[in-house]
């Protein structure tokens, strides 16, 4: 076959190469040539050195940039009911393992029998019935929405890549409950790529009894990108919108739990825009705020709307305050809704994340991937919704498990899990 491995690729794009035996060498080339053949590496060794260059040109966003205080609504202010989800897909992503949530849990005394099928989205939260977490609740409400106000709401729900605890598990548990009522589902997993060190080079997990190559999913940003893939049913999940008469994708967290008035107001507030970020306006900005930043820039006749983190902004950055009410820029939520031909027609630019660990005896280097941050910047007609910091909350660690009951019970998804089962 053409793109198998042979060994001068393999010396030349696999670190460390040599000092592994022949018996190891035989196995890494094994593994690839099942999984990743040449052309793939040589591929995503491609899309890093474009997302290198497009993370060094991010430094450099701001400068010769005039910055804006957003077009901003607030959420509080608008005349919305669910029934503005008419002509919306949702977006469930609940890809992330929950490493920091399963650590702080084992601290707890969990054991490992207790965390068997553990992933953030599902774990119980204290409260809610049948032991449910996030995702079910979320589910359950969808499905409420959708037997109130006549609605048939396509719902999308992103796991991690194949193989993942994620990608096993959640459809199980979707199964068991026949889709928790909502009657257009879909499962899709997030892609892979190869992590590559600071060369270039294939870095590979020699703690497995066979030795294998590292991978990353394809960051935050993957999930999106995967909506226009052809999916096992035939079609792209955009053009099942499509053929839903969805025009509009609405983005939450699988693993956080909403006032449901949260989700009519990004559904009404999205109409009247093709990119819309959910926003918390601030009410003092300190240099140490470590929150990406909600930002409109002007440079050569043209206006984006960004997301800035903070070893990018600058004084002008931290200076900027809404006229109207005295805030100063939003701070970034992760919930975003935007028109389905911003992915039809655009591109997500390739995006490195700070360098990372993967090995502790190897030098940090960047996953690669996409970054959902990145959507706001396609669209042309851009918004903010600023919403109250109790209308939701997201499962980050063991100590927001109460924090999220809380908010089930004040606003009645309790209730609403126990009448949709």
């Amino acid at each position: 076959m053409t793109n198998q491995w042979n060994i001068q690729q393999l010396s030349e794009s696999v670190a460390d190469f040599q000092n592994f035996t022949a018996m190891q060498k035989n196995e890494i080339a094994a593994v690839l040539n099942q999984n990743y053949n040449y052309e793939t590496y040589l591929n995503h060794n491609k899309l890093r050195l474009k997302a290198l260059a497009n993370q060094a040109e991010s430094k450099f966003v701001l400068s010769r940039a005039k910055q804006l205080y957003p077009a901003t609504l607030q959420a509080e202010g608008l005349s919305a009911s669910a029934g503005d989800l008419s002509g919306y897909a949702i977006v469930l992503t609940a890809g992330g393992e929950g490493e920091r949530l399963r650590l702080s849990l084992a601290e707890l005394g969990y054991t490992e029998e207790q965390l068997h099928n553990f992933t953030k989205a599902t774990f119980p939260l204290p409260g809610l019935p049948n032991d449910f977490g996030a995702l079910q609740a979320n589910l359950c409400l969808i499905a409420k929405i959708c037997r109130d106000y006549e609605l048939n709401i396509p719902v999308v729900i992103t796991t991690g890549p194949a193989g993942s605890t994620t990608a096993e598990y959640i459809p199980q548990i979707l199964k068991k409950y026949n889709n928790f009522g909502v009657k257009e589902l879909r499962v899709i997993c997030q892609a892979e790529r190869l992590h590559l060190n600071n060369d270039g080079k294939i870095v590979i997990d020699t703690r497995l009894s066979t030795p294998a190559p590292l991978t990353n999913p394809d960051e935050p940003g993957g999930p999106l990108m995967q909506l226009r893939e052809i999916a096992k049913e035939g079609n792209s999940c955009l053009e099942w919108f499509a053929e839903n008469s969805c025009a509009k994708i609405l983005v939450l967290q699988a693993t956080a739990l909403y006032n449901p008035a949260m989700l009519s107001a990004m559904a009404a507030a999205g109409r009247s825009y093709d990119g819309l970020g959910v926003g918390i306006a601030r009410e003092e900005f300190p240099l140490s705020d470590p929150y990406g930043t909600f930002v409109q820039i002007r440079k050569n006749d043209s206006e984006q709307l960004i997301i800035v983190e903070k070893d990018i902004r600058n004084e002008a950055t931290y200076c900027l305050k809404d006229e109207s009410d005295g805030c100063f820029l939003p701070f970034n939520t992760g919930f975003y809704v935007f028109d389905c031909s911003l992915l039809k027609n655009g591109q997500l630019p390739d995006y490195a994340t700070p360098p990372k660990e993967q090995l502790p005896h190897l030098p940090k280097s960047p996953k690669i991937g996409y970054a959902a941050t990145d959507i706001l910047t396609l669209a042309k007609n851009p918004a903010v919704l600023t919403v109250p910091a109790e209308w939701f909350a997201v499962i980050k660690s063991a100590d927001d498990l109460n924090v999220l009951a809380d908010l089930a019970s004040k606003c009645g998804l309790d209730k609403i899990i126990r009448e949709i089962l």
